[in-house]
């Protein structure tokens, strides 16, 4: 009959500790995730005005152009 060791008697105490270690490394995921979202979003808001004012700037230029030629 072979003999199985038995667990340490604070391996309880271990378990709860690798626990809360996986549960904030994963937290630490997340919270890394939402913060790149979140600086996405806010490059996005900062650069929307500009796309608005290069588009307004270009449609502007094409009516000028297609007015040129028709009135020619």
């Amino acid at each position: 009959m072979a003999m199985v060791p038995k667990p340490p008697p604070n391996k309880p105490v271990i378990d709860d500790n690798v626990q809360r270690t996986v549960e904030r490394t994963a937290l630490r995921k997340v919270r890394g995730v939402l913060d790149a979202l979140e600086r996405d979003k806010h490059d996005d808001r900062r650069f929307r005005p500009g796309v608005y004012a290069v588009c307004g700037v270009l449609a502007l230029l094409l009516i000028w152009i297609v007015a040129e030629m028709v009135l020619r």
